[in-house]
């Protein structure tokens, strides 16, 4: 009789326990739901702002974008870029995989198919080591190339983020001769 009265004491406490978990997790979920809501939008907007920071850093000031509304493999947005209409080259938004994971890269493309400048925007690669790939004096490297001669050495200790960065320039290099190789500018 005393096995009973444990045996029903034991699920009381437990039942209590899951009861109180589950309001606590309940109530943490739409707190977090109510946080990414009021928090979305502004999250949208400086996210936006980032990419066109990035354009314009790579273009310079005074440029137009317009979305380019094409979907390739591995481009995440393609945006034509022009100065008083008049048509200079495009920005490739590529996703390649680095060592920590995605990184965003905006890789500018002259109307010459030349490189005009790369932007990291985000990642997580190894602070100190992979992370380098996006300073200056690395990506600075690319300006001025093409897909016939790509050549940047990787970074020593960062071998997997260089070739991630890399394979993203090509990527962005790669909407050059399919989309805008026949000269026009991507035109209609």
């Amino acid at each position: 009789m005393q096995d009973k009265a444990n045996n029903k004491s034991n699920i009381k406490s437990i039942l209590g326990i899951t009861l109180k978990l589950l309001v606590i997790s309940t109530v943490t979920a739409l707190l977090l739901s109510g946080v990414n809501a009021l928090t979305a939008e502004k999250i949208a907007a400086n996210a936006e702002e980032e990419k066109r920071t990035a354009i314009s850093e790579i273009f310079g000031e005074g440029i137009e974008t317009d979305l380019y509304p094409l979907v390739l493999e591995n481009i995440t947005e393609l945006y034509k870029v022009s100065i008083n209409g008049e048509y200079i080259g495009y920005a490739a938004q590529v996703s390649p995989l680095g060592f920590g994971g995605e990184m965003t890269v905006m890789v500018g493309v002259a109307y010459d198919g030349s490189i005009a400048g790369v932007k990291l925007i985000s990642h997580s690669e190894t602070p100190g080591l992979g992370n380098r790939v996006g300073e200056a004096s690395h990506t600075s490297k690319y300006i001025g190339q093409t897909a016939d001669g790509l050549s940047v050495d990787a970074i020593t200790g960062s071998t997997i983020s260089s070739d991630a960065l890399r394979s993203g320039v090509e990527t962005a290099l790669s909407v050059y001769g399919t989309v805008f190789g026949s000269g026009n500018g991507g035109a209609e």
